[in-house]
């Protein structure tokens, strides 16, 4: 078995894989009326994150540390621990965005908790449909596990006041990811205040997808 795992996972390549070892497949789908779009249909054996509930603690007022701020240490090893993630666990995330949005987010926060074993599905659902994999309706059930034993996220973060002080500083870029209407303040289906954060850069995460909806390949 290989002991480096590329982010991104092809979705011919799950399929072999999942013939020969144990894979705990997650859908991270996030919106308006996501989990029953997971309960109508999604890949067989794919458990449901909720972004808002298990990949976020959210605060009453935003103002007191934004609209998706990371959940404590101890509420994330439980969900982990809910999905039956183990330390060992080989974990693959989609979403309805090709694996740009909360799948990218779930993979983020799997590795700074310190986990190797975990990809994002190039393309989601859609490509692994196109590769045969079976899909299912209502709700799946994990295996059993003991919470996630983990004691500090290994990656870096910033505060608020942090990325306010970077925004305008010429030695930091901060980088807004969401579309261009947004970022303009043209359309705000979810925030309370439309437009971006002065000194802030645009560059939406549904560019780095084809029209296929799969990640473009690096340059060579």
């Amino acid at each position: 078995m290989p002991t480096n795992y590329p982010s991104i996972i092809q979705a011919d390549e799950l399929i072999a894989r999942a013939q020969i070892q144990r894979i705990i497949i997650i859908d991270a789908s996030a919106g308006p009326g996501a989990y029953d779009r997971y309960l109508a249909q999604h890949l067989a054996g794919a458990l449901y994150t909720d972004l808002n509930t298990d990949l976020a603690s959210i605060p009453e007022d935003p103002a007191n540390g934004g609209r998706h701020p990371l959940p404590s240490i101890q509420d994330f090893a439980m969900v982990l621990g809910k999905l039956g993630l183990s330390a060992q666990s080989h974990v693959i995330i989609y979403d309805d965005r090709g694996g740009s949005n909360a799948a990218a987010r779930f993979w983020w926060m799997l590795r700074a908790a310190g986990h190797k074993k975990v990809q994002v599905l190039n393309g989601g659902m859609a490509a692994a449909l196109k590769k045969g994999w079976p899909v299912r309706a209502g709700a799946e059930t994990a295996a059993p596990a003991q919470p996630y034993s983990f004691t500090h996220w290994q990656l870096p973060t910033a505060t608020m006041a942090e990325v306010e002080s970077a925004a305008s500083s010429n030695d930091f870029v901060v980088i807004d990811v969401r579309d261009k209407d947004r970022f303009s303040g043209l359309t705000e289906p979810i925030d309370l205040v439309a437009g971006h954060i002065p000194g802030a850069v645009n560059m939406p995460f549904a560019a780095n997808l084809d029209k296929d909806g799969l990640f473009y390949l690096p340059e060579p």
